[in-house]
């Protein structure tokens, strides 16, 4: 999984932090959820080590091709890290 994603890492959509919880063992997930400073930002971790997942599996499954999936895949862990909530239904009219 760290050949597959560390190119993201170059790219500026992972840290290094967080492509080092992705690949550790569960003490490495762990010690990067409790490194937050409060109840917020451990949260947040959580979510970003989930986002994370999905990104390198969408990733497997391009076979490291930029597809919409994966252009998704990366826009949803920046909008997680950054604490934007996510879009409502409402945000897009209907027609």
């Amino acid at each position: 999984m760290r050949a597959s994603v560390a190119p993201e890492v170059a790219r500026g959509v992972l840290t290094a932090a967080e492509l080092e919880a992705m690949c550790g063992d569960r003490k490495a997930r762990k010690a990067f959820r409790k490194a937050g400073a409060g109840r917020m930002e451990r949260t947040r971790a959580v979510h970003v080590l989930d986002a994370a997942d999905e990104l390198a599996d969408e990733l497997a499954g391009a076979r490291g091709a930029d597809t919409d999936r994966v252009a998704f895949a990366r826009s949803e862990l920046a909008r997680i890290r950054n604490g934007a909530p996510p879009p409502t239904r409402d945000a897009a009219p209907t027609m």
